[in-house]
């Protein structure tokens, strides 16, 4: 592990791997496969494994989940960890600190070990998880999903052997179950569901089926909207913002030394937060603007929060485009210096600045638009109506623009 984590990004493998290839694959695969990553996780496939060699070794019954408890706490407790794990990022330069990157990979990997020790199947990815809440909800955007047709689950099956697990039936195949205990007929959305297909194998009656769908469509139909939920996307949305924190701090009228660690920690903090105020200010404005609507009557904030969840995941990948087209083409010199070789020679592929700067645009464009086409959608509420959240939309984009396009 000295090989691989006591270097700067440049000159380590593994940290070129994680932060210039897995980020901005992941960011790109959630329109297209949602969660599918949860399924083949590196860090459950240890936590897998403990639970399998722990029950060997002491035998014993795994508890059950406390569904009412991780419901209710769950989702909070993802968050903090996430917000967390930005300002630990920030504070103390994780993408170029490969020990403390090697760190974050292994509190990841204890929290899926310590789990599965304790309680069934994969709790730890349901609920407690910080990259699992974020795949989770970048998910909802998915062009795929997995579900069951309800009524031939309710006409004809009785053993709910897709949810429970059990021997091989009919066309079922033998499963231990969801490992995430969904069943796939009464799920509200891609959230829950990590496309590992076990559902699907273990259906006896073909109701488990693989669709293509509109992209977010649950957001205006079978949708639940949930505070945590909302808090974990303007966090992601705001880590764009911290990501970018020196140029931000040019734009203050006063003067923030980034090498005093008491300064440092509390403009990362206020990035974290504050930009969160512009949505907030606007739905103000749209319960203001409602007074003289009277026919209409706004949505929660916590229903049309959602509509800027577009505009979070064009603004991550628009800030880790760089890295993805960037340094991760010079992998193969980077692998040959991790192991003590020149890298002289060794072939690279890197786009041109310029062409890097456009996609980033377009991007954050491309977010702002997608985000005032969702919301009248999840209002169901005619867009003029919603004019007050588009702006919104439009200023956090024009600020995203001006920190993260060079």
């Amino acid at each position: 592990s000295s090989i691989l984590f006591m270097a700067q990004r440049d000159r380590k493998f593994a940290l070129n791997l994680f932060w210039a290839w897995w980020w901005p694959l992941i960011l790109l695969g959630f329109p297209l496969v949602g969660r599918v990553w949860c399924a083949v996780c590196p860090f459950m496939i240890y936590g897998e494994l403990t639970q399998t060699l722990s029950l060997k070794l002491f035998p014993r019954q795994l508890k059950p989940w406390p569904r009412q408890s991780a419901e209710q706490w769950g989702g909070w407790f993802l968050f903090g960890m996430f917000a967390l794990i930005l300002l630990w990022e920030e504070l103390w330069n994780l993408e170029n600190t490969a020990y403390l990157s090697a760190c974050l990979l292994l509190l990841i990997t204890a929290g899926a070990m310590i789990f599965s020790a304790i309680f069934e199947r994969r709790f730890w990815c349901r609920y407690l998880c910080p990259i699992g809440g974020m795949n989770g909800l970048f998910a909802k955007l998915s062009l795929t999903e997995l579900r069951a047709q309800q009524g031939t689950c309710s006409a004809e099956c009785t053993t709910y052997q897709c949810y429970k697990g059990g021997p091989e039936k009919g066309e079922g195949q033998a499963t231990n179950g969801c490992p995430l205990y969904s069943h796939p007929a009464q799920l509200e959305d891609n959230r829950d569901c990590v496309l590992c297909m076990t559902c699907l194998k273990a259906c006896p009656h073909r109701s488990v089926e693989l669709n293509l769908r509109p992209p977010g469509i649950e957001l205006w139909t079978t949708h639940v909207p949930r505070p945590y939920e909302v808090a974990l996307l303007f966090l992601l949305l705001n880590a764009v913002f911290l990501h970018h924190l020196p140029d931000l701090v040019a734009w203050l009228p006063f003067s923030v030394d980034l090498n005093n660690f008491w300064q440092h920690s509390a403009i990362a903090i206020a990035a974290l937060a504050l930009p969160t105020l512009v949505p907030l200010i606007a739905h103000g404005g749209l319960q203001l603007f409602s007074q003289f609507q009277r026919q209409l009557k706004p949505r929660r904030f916590v229903e049309l929060a959602y509509g800027y969840l577009p505009l979070a995941l064009a603004a991550n990948l628009a800030h880790y485009l760089p890295l993805g087209l960037g340094e991760a083409g010079k992998i193969l010199p980077v692998a040959a210096i991790t192991f003590g070789f020149t890298g002289v020679g060794l072939p690279t592929l890197v786009a041109h600045p310029a062409a890097i700067a456009f996609l980033q645009g377009s991007l954050l464009l491309l977010g702002i638009l997608l985000a005032m086409v969702l919301t009248p959608k999840i209002a169901r509420q005619p867009l003029k109506f919603l004019l007050p959240q588009h702006l919104s939309a439009v200023i956090l984009g024009w600020g995203l623009w001006q920190l993260a396009v060079h």
